[in-house]
């Protein structure tokens, strides 16, 4: 077997590939250059390449480098390109052609379509009528109203929902009433992904006709086909609590049974005079078809591209390098479509196959068994565990807790899983000719699904099974693989460098912890929450937080939605929480809360009612630092009634309002007291940009 190291160094898009995430990455979180300049440049170096295609890269080191960076300029423009920008819509009338099944929620069905005559696509919220439920892919509906662009809150630590759709081509959202649209009965407007879930859809009705429960047709449709929207939330819930969340995700295992099926079946055409090349053909065209039908998910993606080298380099009779295969995929498919460098699953399968790759043949040698039995379980065990730490990073970084009998689960799951793969596809063969066999079949997927079930349900109850709460930065996650890699390299060549290198990346690691630690006993922030229907406020001091809100439907668990973000990675240990209009008087001995007036580390806040009997009984004179008006329009809004105030802050209805809050440092900066405070406003629209200003001055 070749070593791994001698493999990296026969894997000459390694290099390319370093340039090329480097020039999105840059690009997606900056605007560098003008995109003509960084056109002009990059055709500029690919021409000095062409004319010197003849020279060495080793020899002449000045051309590698040459070609680097023009992969780095490629990058760079490629995000460019695909960048998506979403232009203000009228209220017209809209024709919608969906690309999907629709979705049922508590109220509406959830529906993602195109707009016709236009690249964008649309989130449609259309509220329950007969008929909506039997809609397919390719069908149009057509509706009037005005679809809005999709924008964050602006809440500090929250998910990109706006980057998530953007990166699917979705742009705009509306919520449509019954009589505010209609289907074109007869119309449809189908593509060949439309027509590929559609063929999915009906193989998932063979399952279901076939006997199998429909909760168990779910869990198999998302483990065979990538149909994952129907598995209800609590499932999900348990598969990531167990660390077998992976399985509900069409991957490697997937493409190499449909591989391993074709190869099979038409393996005879090897036999005849070029028929190799029909085989490739054949094999090809399976492994793609299957990735359409299953949704064309970054892990199928990789896994798809992989088996292609694989099949390719196995007709021209070459041994492909595993390093160069994984390189070359990621290459095209960011070359493609650069957004898929942000996704998660895109990160976790990458960092799974190559921590297997190049970790677990060293810590399978490290233990040996005569029996076959105790061999395959050690295997399994070994790859489980090697991905699970490769992903680890990752795991904690955005999913923020870590499993811990993932070992445990692994090793029953996945063996049941690889058996459900195989009888799914057994059942819908036979479904063909025998009823008896199909009936068989379909009673043992079921049951291989019971039991997948049972076991994930049962390791979830285990003692401590999910450490929960683990929020690292990504100066950190970084740390943890340098580490990890580090270690490894000094454990196969026990060079004592590589060992220093370790010593010195925990106590970097260990430093950034400390400060992290200190920064959260010592911090002190106002955050003004942007939560649509009501107001909150939290006042942070050390790791304890106490929040005021208005009267709210669902209060506790809206709170705990849009605060939880803030509270994992801010540290906090103890949350108050408490309404407007209930607290009549808190003293504590940083905060002190007096009616409508808040006064919190030498700041004096007045919130103002909502009620306008409330607002009658307000003394408009008396003075504050901050005035936190209600939700009020613009124009409805007489600042002249706070002159003794120094920064004012209102919000529209519905929390989507302006900002005055440009003033804040310079009223704060001219206060004749201590101030040692940050104060942050949520700004609805832009992806977790926020405005945040840091005030410290001293008498």
């Amino acid at each position: 077997m070749v070593r791994p190291g001698l493999q990296l160094a026969n894997a000459p898009f390694l290099r390319l590939l370093v340039p090329l995430c480097l020039g999105v990455s840059l690009q997606q979180n900056s605007m560098l250059l003008h995109p003509l300049r960084m056109l002009l440049l990059f055709f500029l170096i690919l021409i000095l390449l062409l004319l010197f295609r003849k020279v060495s890269f080793y020899r002449q080191p000045f051309w590698g480098l040459l070609l680097l960076v023009a992969i780095l300029v490629f990058g760079i423009v490629r995000v460019r390109q695909q960048t998506k920008n979403f232009p203000i819509l009228q209220k017209e009338q809209y024709f919608v052609v969906l690309d999907d099944y629709p979705i049922e929620k508590a109220k509406s069905f959830q529906v993602v379509g195109q707009l016709i005559n236009s690249r964008h696509k649309i989130l449609a919220y259309l509220s329950k009528t007969s008929g909506i439920e039997r809609a397919k892919p390719g069908d149009i509906f057509c509706f009037t109203g005005k679809p809005e662009l999709i924008i964050n809150e602006g809440n500090p630590f929250e998910f990109d929902y706006r980057g998530y759709l953007n990166n699917k081509g979705i742009g705009y959202r509306i919520f449509l009433k019954e009589d505010q649209f209609w289907f074109l009965n007869g119309h449809e407007l189908l593509n060949i992904s439309r027509r590929a879930l559609i063929f999915r859809s009906r193989l998932i009705e063979i399952l279901e006709r076939s006997g199998i429960s429909r909760e168990n047709v779910h869990l198999i449709a998302s483990i065979s086909f990538g149909a994952r929207d129907e598995v209800d939330r609590e499932t999900i819930q348990s598969f990531t609590n167990t660390g077998v969340i992976h399985v509900l995700a069409v991957s490697g295992m997937n493409v190499g049974l449909i591989y391993v099926i074709l190869n099979f079946l038409f393996r005879f055409l090897k036999t005849r005079r070029d028929g190799f090349f029909l085989h490739t053909l054949i094999v090809l065209f399976g492994i793609w078809g299957y990735a359409l039908v299953t949704g064309m998910s970054a892990s199928i993606l990789r896994a798809a591209m992989m088996f292609t080298f694989v099949v390719i380099g196995t007709t021209f009779q070459r041994n492909s390098n595993i390093f160069n295969s994984l390189a070359v995929s990621a290459f095209l498919l960011i070359a493609w479509d650069p957004a898929i460098i942000r996704d998660v699953g895109f990160q976790l399968s990458y960092a799974a196959v190559l921590s297997i790759v190049v970790v677990q043949p060293f810590i399978y040698k490290q233990l040996y068994f005569k029996s076959w039995m105790f061999s395959q379980i050690w295997l399994l065990l070994s790859v489980t565990f090697v991905a699970q730490i490769g992903t680890l990073p990752f795991t904690l970084h955005y999913f923020h807790q870590f499993p811990v009998y993932f070992w445990l689960a692994n090793m029953v799951v996945i063996p049941l899983v690889s058996l459900i793969l195989y009888l799914s596809f057994v059942v819908l063969f036979l479904s063909i000719f025998s009823g008896f066999l199909t009936s068989l079949c379909a009673l043992a997927l079921d049951w291989a699904v019971g039991l997948v079930l049972y076991t994930v349900k049962l390791v979830e109850t285990f003692p401590h099974a999910v450490i929960k709460g683990l929020y690292p930065s990504l100066f950190q996650v970084l740390l943890v693989f340098l580490m990890g890699y580090l270690f490894y390299r000094y454990v196969k060549v026990r060079k004592s460098m590589f060992l220093a290198g370790v010593l010195l990346s925990a106590i970097v690691f260990t430093l950034s912890a400390v400060i992290c630690s200190y920064q959260q006993l010592t911090r002190a922030e106002i955050i003004f929450f942007n939560i649509p229907g009501t107001r909150a406020l939290a006042l942070t001091s050390g790791r304890k937080v106490t929040v005021l809100y208005d009267h709210c439907e669902n209060a506790s668990e809206r709170l705990a939605y849009y605060l939880k973000p803030y509270l994992g990675e801010r540290g906090i240990g103890k949350v108050e929480t408490y309404r407007l209009s209930d607290s009549l008087r808190l003293a504590e001995r940083e905060t002190d809360i007096t009616g409508n007036f808040i006064f919190f580390k030498g700041i004096r806040l007045f919130v103002q009612p909502i009620d306008e009997r409330d607002q009658q009984k307000v003394d408009p004179s008396l003075c504050a630092d901050l005035v936190w008006l209600g939700q009020k329009k613009a124009g409805q809004i007489d600042l002249s009634n706070f002159p003794g105030s120094k920064t004012i802050l209102y919000r529209s209805s519905g929390g989507k309002g302006e900002d005055m809050t440009k003033n804040a440092a310079t009223a704060l900066l001219n206060m004749r007291k201590s101030v040692q405070l940050k104060i942050q406003s949520a700004l609805p629209g832009s992806p977790n940009r926020i405005f945040c200003d840091y005030f410290n001055q001293t008498d």
